[in-house]
Parts: C-alpha cells; structure tokens; sequence
C-alpha cells in the first residue's frame, strides 16, 4: 500500500494545492493527515498569555471571533482539495484544530457527504489488510483544554486507542503527538508524549503516523514500530510510505 502522509498545515493552503497537484507522480492508496489545518495564532496566543498571568482566557476577543470565520473557510477549502483525489483521506485534528466543537461539527458533515473523507479520531477503518484507528490534539498527562488548543488526558487516549489491542494485525496508528525519541526533539528538547511511547509497546501498531514538531521530521523504529514523523507541510514536507517494503520516503514540494 502506498500512503502520502503529511501534518502541520496551518494554513497555508498554497502548499495543499501544489501537493494535491503532484499527487498525480505517485499510485497511491490512502492518505493520512495528522492534524494542524488552521493557523490558531490568536486562540494560542491568547491562552499562553493567560496562563502566564494567571487570569481566565477571554474567548470574546474580536481577533478570535475573527479568526474562527476564518478558520471555517480554510477547513472547506482542505476538504474540498483533499477530496478532489479521489481516494481515502484519514485524518485527526491537531493542537491548533480547536475549538473542538467547531473542528468535529465541520469534519463530522465533511465525512457525511464525500465518499473519501474519514475523521478517524477514536473511530476505526479497515482499509485492504490494515486497520486504522487515530487519536488527535496535544496529549497530555492529566490536562484538558478543547476551546483554545486542543489537549486531551492519558485517561482519554487510552480509552480511544486501547481496543485497537483486540483487532487482528496488521494495524496503522495516527496521532499528532509524536513520541519521546528523535522525532520529537526541538531545540534540544522532548516535545513529545510518553503516552505515545507507551501505545506503542502495548498496541504494537506497524505503523505510527505523527506531526507536532516541524523540525524532527524522519523516521524511527521503536520495538516494532516504523515511527514516521512527514513534518510540516506548512514547510513544504511531506512523506510517501511503501507498507509492503517498509519505505518511507521524506519528500518536499
């Protein structure tokens, strides 16, 4: 099976299009998306700075008001692209994808009315011998915040990924947190999540597909686990993965 993997849009629909327009190189099967379509500079900036002041976020600020009109259009105008292939499009929301509310309305519509969009965020999908299942947002030992960023708890994931341990193999993982290991680091520090790593060794997918941190795009192999790590596309970067002969393939626009 062939899968172009890409994260970490933010906006830059530009870079979407030459994507979509280059898809025509490859024979692919599936696409895999893992979150950060819109930018969220003002909820984000507005949530660091409360947190820093120790006051209550103001979610009525005109920029974030605006920003969420904003937001909707450029999630119709991923859908709309992505959709234009003509194949399968598995994806998750990222840290920037809040509010959740808005996010999972928008996707949840998007994936009703086109044959090719699956929100896999704890929902499960079969697709020729994998089975997929996903988990999106930042994730987090015991915090939880769905309007400004979104950041779920371990308490959740587990909930969401665990029963994937019951389904026969082989089994394909998207999340955006990446794990603890070189696919995470950013200036020299882990910006991953050790529930990930722990997914990992009691899951075993084959494959985890994750974004999160531009800068540590690769690959890594983790107990039996090809990690894949495409980057931004917001940088131009994405990846083509060969499941059969275990190719992973770190591409730019």
């Amino acid at each position: 099976m062939q899968i172009l993997v890409f994260s970490d849009l933010r906006g830059e629909i530009a870079n979407l299009k030459t994507l979509v327009a280059q898809t025509k190189k490859y024979s692919l099967d599936a696409i895999c998306f893992c979150g950060n379509i819109v930018q969220g500079h003002a909820r984000l900036d507005e949530w660091v700075g409360a947190k820093l002041s120790g006051r209550v976020p103001n979610r009525n600020q005109v920029e974030i008001l605006e920003e969420a009109l904003e937001d909707l259009k450029i999630y119709q105008e991923f859908c709309n692209l992505v959709d234009s292939l003509g194949i399968p499009v598995m994806l998750i929301p990222g840290k920037l994808d809040a509010s959740e509310e808005r996010y999972f309305v928008f996707m949840q519509q998007a994936a009703f009315v086109s044959d090719n969009i699956i929100l896999l965020h704890e929902n499960l999908t079969k697709l020729g011998t994998y089975v997929f299942t996903g988990f999106g947002g930042e994730l987090r030992e015991n915090e939880k915040e769905d309007y400004f960023v979104l950041q779920y708890s371990r308490r959740e994931i587990n909930f969401g990924t665990r029963r994937m341990c019951f389904l026969k193999p082989p089994r394909i993982l998207l999340l955006h947190s990446p794990p603890v290991s070189s696919l995470d680091l950013e200036g020299g520090i882990h910006k991953g999540s050790q529930i990930v790593n722990d997914i990992i060794a009691a899951v075993s997918p084959e494959f985890l597909f994750c974004g999160h941190v531009s800068a540590a795009y690769g690959r890594e192999k983790i107990n039996q686990t090809t990690v894949v790590n495409p980057g931004a596309l917001a940088d131009g970067r994405f990846a083509i993965v060969d499941t059969q002969k275990h190719e992973v393939n770190l591409m730019q626009i």
